[in-house]
Protein backbone atom coordinates (compact mmCIF):
# COMPACT_ATOMS: atom_id res chain seq x y z
CA UNK A 1 0.00 0.00 0.00
CA UNK A 2 1.19 3.44 -1.13
CA UNK A 3 1.43 5.97 1.49
CA UNK A 4 -1.12 9.12 1.97
CA UNK A 5 0.45 12.51 1.19
CA UNK A 6 -1.54 14.68 3.70
CA UNK A 7 0.18 17.49 2.70
CA UNK A 8 -1.97 20.63 1.66
CA UNK A 9 -0.64 23.74 -0.79
CA UNK A 10 -2.65 27.23 -0.43
CA UNK A 11 -1.96 30.58 0.55
CA UNK A 12 0.07 32.08 3.84
CA UNK A 13 -2.04 34.00 5.92
CA UNK A 14 0.58 36.85 4.94
CA UNK A 15 0.29 36.15 0.99
CA UNK A 16 -3.29 36.96 1.33
CA UNK A 17 -3.11 40.08 3.47
CA UNK A 18 -0.11 41.31 0.56
CA UNK A 19 -3.21 39.92 -2.37
CA UNK A 20 -5.79 42.12 -0.56
CA UNK A 21 -3.49 45.41 -0.03
CA UNK A 22 -2.54 45.15 -3.45
CA UNK A 23 -6.12 44.89 -4.69
CA UNK A 24 -7.54 47.36 -2.56
CA UNK A 25 -4.21 49.88 -3.72
CA UNK A 26 -5.23 49.27 -7.33
CA UNK A 27 -8.90 49.55 -6.46
CA UNK A 28 -8.27 53.19 -4.88
CA UNK A 29 -6.30 54.22 -7.95
CA UNK A 30 -8.85 52.84 -10.59
CA UNK A 31 -11.62 54.31 -8.67
CA UNK A 32 -9.82 57.70 -8.88
CA UNK A 33 -9.00 58.00 -12.22
CA UNK A 34 -12.59 56.90 -13.44
CA UNK A 35 -14.15 59.24 -10.60
CA UNK A 36 -11.91 62.37 -12.37
CA UNK A 37 -12.93 60.78 -15.76
CA UNK A 38 -16.94 61.79 -14.59
CA UNK A 39 -16.13 64.78 -13.11
CA UNK A 40 -14.22 66.35 -16.30
CA UNK A 41 -17.09 64.97 -18.47
CA UNK A 42 -19.68 66.32 -16.39
CA UNK A 43 -18.14 69.48 -16.46
CA UNK A 44 -17.85 69.35 -20.18
CA UNK A 45 -21.36 68.80 -20.91
CA UNK A 46 -22.28 71.25 -18.39
CA UNK A 47 -19.92 74.16 -20.63
CA UNK A 48 -21.60 72.78 -23.59
CA UNK A 49 -25.06 72.77 -22.50
CA UNK A 50 -23.95 76.37 -21.55
CA UNK A 51 -21.81 77.33 -24.32
CA UNK A 52 -25.25 76.22 -26.66
CA UNK A 53 -27.87 78.10 -24.43
CA UNK A 54 -26.00 81.33 -24.66
CA UNK A 55 -25.80 80.83 -28.36
CA UNK A 56 -29.22 80.10 -29.22
CA UNK A 57 -30.02 83.34 -27.26
CA UNK A 58 -27.95 85.86 -29.34
CA UNK A 59 -29.13 83.56 -32.53
CA UNK A 60 -33.17 84.53 -31.65
CA UNK A 61 -32.11 88.14 -30.54
CA UNK A 62 -30.43 87.93 -33.78
CA UNK A 63 -32.93 86.97 -35.96
CA UNK A 64 -35.21 89.59 -34.37
CA UNK A 65 -33.45 92.33 -34.92
CA UNK A 66 -32.32 91.41 -38.28
CA UNK A 67 -35.68 91.35 -39.00
CA UNK A 68 -37.35 94.23 -37.68
CA UNK A 69 -39.57 96.76 -39.42
CA UNK A 70 -40.56 100.04 -39.19
CA UNK A 71 -44.58 99.32 -37.90
CA UNK A 72 -45.65 100.69 -34.89
CA UNK A 73 -48.47 98.76 -32.42
CA UNK A 74 -51.13 99.32 -30.71
CA UNK A 75 -50.39 98.29 -27.05
CA UNK A 76 -52.87 96.47 -24.50
CA UNK A 77 -54.45 99.72 -23.22
CA UNK A 78 -54.59 101.35 -26.90
CA UNK A 79 -51.79 103.38 -26.68
CA UNK A 80 -49.35 103.40 -29.40
CA UNK A 81 -46.20 101.78 -29.05
CA UNK A 82 -42.94 102.21 -30.87
CA UNK A 83 -41.63 99.76 -33.90
CA UNK A 84 -38.78 99.22 -32.10
CA UNK A 85 -38.20 100.41 -28.14
CA UNK A 86 -36.56 99.76 -24.92
CA UNK A 87 -36.39 101.30 -21.50
CA UNK A 88 -35.69 100.60 -17.81
CA UNK A 89 -39.95 100.74 -17.17
CA UNK A 90 -41.69 97.29 -17.09
CA UNK A 91 -40.92 93.97 -17.83
CA UNK A 92 -39.88 94.38 -21.27
CA UNK A 93 -36.55 95.35 -21.76
CA UNK A 94 -36.82 95.18 -25.62
CA UNK A 95 -39.81 95.76 -28.11
CA UNK A 96 -39.66 95.30 -31.84
CA UNK A 97 -41.83 94.65 -34.56
CA UNK A 98 -40.54 91.81 -36.72
CA UNK A 99 -41.48 90.41 -40.61
CA UNK A 100 -41.20 86.75 -41.04
CA UNK A 101 -44.14 85.12 -39.13
CA UNK A 102 -44.22 81.75 -40.48
CA UNK A 103 -48.05 80.94 -41.80
CA UNK A 104 -47.81 77.37 -43.16
CA UNK A 105 -51.49 77.19 -42.72
CA UNK A 106 -52.05 80.13 -44.77
CA UNK A 107 -53.94 81.66 -42.14
CA UNK A 108 -55.88 85.33 -42.97
CA UNK A 109 -53.30 87.37 -40.49
CA UNK A 110 -50.36 89.35 -41.12
CA UNK A 111 -46.80 87.87 -41.47
CA UNK A 112 -45.58 90.78 -38.79
CA UNK A 113 -44.77 89.37 -35.38
CA UNK A 114 -44.69 91.85 -32.20
CA UNK A 115 -41.68 90.19 -29.76
CA UNK A 116 -39.76 91.14 -26.44
CA UNK A 117 -36.95 90.50 -24.03
CA UNK A 118 -37.18 90.53 -20.58
CA UNK A 119 -35.10 89.69 -17.60
CA UNK A 120 -37.46 87.73 -14.54
CA UNK A 121 -36.13 85.99 -11.57
CA UNK A 122 -32.84 85.91 -13.48
CA UNK A 123 -33.88 84.18 -16.61
CA UNK A 124 -34.06 85.95 -19.78
CA UNK A 125 -37.74 85.65 -21.57
CA UNK A 126 -38.57 86.08 -25.67
CA UNK A 127 -42.00 87.14 -25.32
CA UNK A 128 -43.87 87.01 -28.46
CA UNK A 129 -47.95 87.97 -29.21
CA UNK A 130 -50.09 86.04 -31.72
CA UNK A 131 -51.25 89.40 -32.97
CA UNK A 132 -49.89 92.39 -34.26
CA UNK A 133 -51.83 94.86 -32.33
CA UNK A 134 -52.99 93.88 -28.71
CA UNK A 135 -56.18 93.86 -27.01
CA UNK A 136 -56.28 93.88 -23.41
CA UNK A 137 -56.34 90.33 -22.80
CA UNK A 138 -54.10 89.45 -25.89
CA UNK A 139 -50.98 87.81 -23.27
CA UNK A 140 -47.55 86.45 -25.03
CA UNK A 141 -45.98 83.31 -25.37
CA UNK A 142 -42.96 83.06 -23.04
CA UNK A 143 -40.04 81.05 -23.69
CA UNK A 144 -36.64 80.87 -21.34
CA UNK A 145 -33.87 81.49 -23.62
CA UNK A 146 -30.57 82.37 -20.41
CA UNK A 147 -30.75 81.41 -16.80
CA UNK A 148 -28.46 82.94 -14.35
CA UNK A 149 -28.04 86.35 -16.11
CA UNK A 150 -27.91 89.13 -14.01
CA UNK A 151 -28.55 92.50 -16.37
CA UNK A 152 -29.23 92.98 -20.28
CA UNK A 153 -27.76 95.45 -21.19
CA UNK A 154 -28.43 97.50 -24.47
CA UNK A 155 -27.28 100.60 -26.47
CA UNK A 156 -28.36 102.00 -29.84
CA UNK A 157 -26.59 103.90 -32.39
CA UNK A 158 -28.23 106.29 -35.38
CA UNK A 159 -25.39 107.37 -37.75
CA UNK A 160 -25.94 110.94 -39.02
CA UNK A 161 -24.33 112.84 -41.71
CA UNK A 162 -23.17 109.93 -43.85
CA UNK A 163 -21.09 108.97 -40.04
CA UNK A 164 -20.06 105.59 -40.20
CA UNK A 165 -21.01 102.94 -37.59
CA UNK A 166 -17.45 101.84 -36.66
CA UNK A 167 -16.50 105.60 -35.42
CA UNK A 168 -19.09 104.97 -32.56
CA UNK A 169 -20.40 108.13 -32.07
CA UNK A 170 -24.16 109.37 -30.55
CA UNK A 171 -24.75 105.87 -28.48
CA UNK A 172 -27.62 106.05 -26.63
CA UNK A 173 -29.32 103.32 -23.69
CA UNK A 174 -32.69 103.75 -25.01
CA UNK A 175 -34.73 104.05 -27.59
CA UNK A 176 -36.71 106.44 -28.69
CA UNK A 177 -33.78 108.86 -27.61
CA UNK A 178 -36.00 111.58 -27.32
CA UNK A 179 -39.27 112.88 -26.58
CA UNK A 180 -39.68 114.14 -30.18
CA UNK A 181 -42.38 112.58 -31.94
CA UNK A 182 -40.45 112.69 -34.82
CA UNK A 183 -38.16 109.58 -33.50
CA UNK A 184 -41.02 107.22 -33.75
CA UNK A 185 -40.61 106.87 -37.06
CA UNK A 186 -37.02 106.27 -36.84
CA UNK A 187 -35.31 102.63 -36.16
CA UNK A 188 -31.55 102.62 -34.56
CA UNK A 189 -29.09 101.31 -37.30
CA UNK A 190 -26.76 99.32 -34.53
CA UNK A 191 -28.20 97.69 -31.94
CA UNK A 192 -25.84 96.22 -29.05
CA UNK A 193 -26.82 93.98 -26.63
CA UNK A 194 -24.83 92.38 -23.60
CA UNK A 195 -25.87 89.54 -21.15
CA UNK A 196 -24.02 89.95 -18.27
CA UNK A 197 -24.06 86.27 -16.49
CA UNK A 198 -23.26 85.32 -13.26
CA UNK A 199 -21.31 82.59 -13.96
CA UNK A 200 -19.55 83.37 -16.99
CA UNK A 201 -19.38 87.43 -17.09
CA UNK A 202 -20.27 89.74 -19.70
CA UNK A 203 -20.87 89.24 -23.31
CA UNK A 204 -21.62 91.95 -25.77
CA UNK A 205 -22.41 91.27 -29.64
CA UNK A 206 -23.89 94.26 -32.70
CA UNK A 207 -26.39 93.92 -34.83
CA UNK A 208 -26.54 96.07 -37.93
CA UNK A 209 -30.77 96.49 -38.99
CA UNK A 210 -31.80 95.24 -42.18
CA UNK A 211 -32.42 99.07 -43.35
CA UNK A 212 -28.47 99.99 -43.25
Amino acid sequence: MMPVNNKQSGFTLLELLVAISIFAVMSVMIFGGLSEVINVRTDTDKYTARLTELQLAFMHFSRDVRQAVNRPVRGEYGDELNALQSNDIGKYRFELTRVGYPNPARLNRSDLQRVAYGVEDNKLYRYQWKVIDRAEDSKPFKIMLLDNIRAMNLRFLKANNNDTVSQGDGWVTAWPPGIDDNNKAELPDVVEVTFELEDWGRFTRLFVLPEV
